[in-house]
């Protein structure tokens, strides 16, 4: 397990790398993306213990934190959506360039899922997405994330502010500008607004599986559409207890086991 810094001076990516444990044909190769602020924080054992297995099966892996968030340089308040599509391809480099491996996977939860859908098609030698309940609204996830902001200072402050209930009239403002810690540029939240499952599609070249909750039909519904128009994507329901927006287990690592087991499988 190596970390380092890769990108440019302006704009350090932190990364780390699995190394493959063993040799096997064709150099695999599995991209990790993180989810969006503490979502990356709830997810980050998880993906830890993913690479360390993954990399025992002899596939290189490599897990990065995009910028403004985790190690990585920037201010939270300057992450965006376009800047963070640009860091996930350059990570897609710094993979094959370490790795040596010409054809990767990349496996993404939640808003780093989208960003990937919305990269993929600029990747070269991407072959596969792995995708996990994948944000396909961004008016219905700024929505998740205002209600675990409220629910996170219920519990925090005894001395509520009136004013943290209070939504932003359309036109006025970003309709929100923190989420459990992590603030969130306008430009940011104008990018979730505008965030609908009918702008994102999959190249014909990249085959993908989307693992999601049984109860979420949007993504279920996005998948029936992308195979209506003739692109590969396959869904599988995964029921799961990592509950993203909220913390019911405070410092407690979540690694489910059904989670690990069914993406290592689909990995080998």
């Amino acid at each position: 397990m190596t970390p380092f810094y890769f990108g440019p001076p302006d704009r350090q990516l932190f990364a780390i790398y699995h190394a493959p444990e063993r040799e096997t044909e064709g150099r695999a190769a599995l991209l990790m993306c993180c989810p969006f602020g503490h979502e990356a924080i709830r997810a980050h054992r998880l993906y830890r213990v993913l690479a360390d297995r993954i990399a025992r099966l002899g596939i290189a892996v490599l897990r990065f934190d995009f910028f403004g968030n985790g190690e990585s340089g920037g201010d939270d308040a300057q992450g965006e959506m376009t800047g963070w599509q640009r860091d996930l391809l350059s990570a897609h480099e710094e993979l094959m360039r370490r790795s040596g491996s010409r054809t990767l996977t990349w496996l993404a939860a939640r808003l780093g899922a989208t960003l990937a859908l919305q990269s993929a098609p600029r990747a070269q030698g991407l072959e596969r997405l792995i995708l996990w309940d994948p944000i396909l609204d961004g008016p219905a996830y700024v929505e998740e994330l205002h209600a675990a902001q409220l629910a996170m200072l219920e519990v925090g402050y005894y001395a509520k502010n009136p004013s943290w209930y209070k939504r932003r009239e359309p036109g006025v403002g970003p309709a929100i500008t923190e989420a459990l810690g992590h603030r969130i540029s306008g430009e940011l939240a104008a990018q979730w607004a505008a965030l609908r499952s009918d702008s994102l599609t999959l190249g014909a070249d990249v085959a993908a599986t989307v693992f999601a909750q049984p109860r979420d039909e949007r993504a279920r519904d996005w998948c029936l559409r992308e195979n209506a128009h003739g692109r590969p994507v396959a869904y599988e329901a995964l029921e799961h207890p990592v509950v993203w927006t909220t913390d019911p287990i405070p410092n407690q690592a979540i690694v489910p086991v059904d989670v690990t087991r069914r993406f290592l499988a689909i990995i080998r």
